[in-house]
């Protein structure tokens, strides 16, 4: 395959990606079908699954023979169905959070500490059967309300009146961004 026919393939993958990542606000938290898309007779979970799938069909297709980007196309497409199928924020898999360590700013880790700090502590030692994905320190949550402080100035600043759900689905498109950019460096 050309280099050209490559970027081109792999940003097609990528565009598919994010249209699925895109329906987190309008399904809910991929809880509800698209109110366009009611009519149909199907669940959200295999509406998801059929969207999924579809794009691995467009990765088999295209990647036919090109072994190296296909794997890397493949992993990405099982770490979205992880999101997706998982129902938690931030619900990415941990090589996410690595590359885009602001999408744990919505782990309710957060809001855990600073709301009910000894139940936090008592989790955070293992004094009790919960496990939290994350268990941030000081520095992290200065950074969390930080970031939060500066997206609702942006948020009224701009009267974007975004929702919880679109602020968080805004992230995790920045974060699927960052994994190509990693990823396809050298194609992109």
């Amino acid at each position: 395959m050309r280099e050209e026919e490559l970027r081109t393939s792999i940003k097609t993958v990528y565009g598919m990606l994010w249209d699925v990542l895109a329906l987190y606000e309008k399904t809910s938290g991929y809880n509800e079908i698209p109110s366009e898309e009611k009519n149909k007779e199907i669940d959200i979970w295999d509406y998801m699954g059929e969207k999924l799938l579809d794009i691995r069909k467009k990765v088999d297709v295209l990647f036919l023979g090109e072994t190296e980007v296909k794997e890397k196309l493949t992993q990405i497409v099982d770490e979205t169905e992880v999101f997706v199928r998982k129902y938690e924020i931030p619900g990415v898999v941990t090589r996410w959070k690595k590359i885009n360590p602001k999408i744990l700013y919505f782990d309710c880790a957060f809001d855990l500490k600073k709301a009910c700090p000894k139940e936090y502590s008592e989790i955070a030692m293992g004094l009790c059967d919960a496990k939290l994905a994350c268990y941030p320190d000081e520095k992290q949550m200065t950074d969390q309300e930080k970031y939060f402080s500066e997206i609702q100035k942006k948020n009224e600043d701009g009267n974007l009146r975004y929702s919880e759900e679109r602020i968080f689905q805004n992230e995790l498109l920045r974060t699927l961004t960052l994994v190509f950019e990693e990823d396809f460096e050298g194609w992109l």
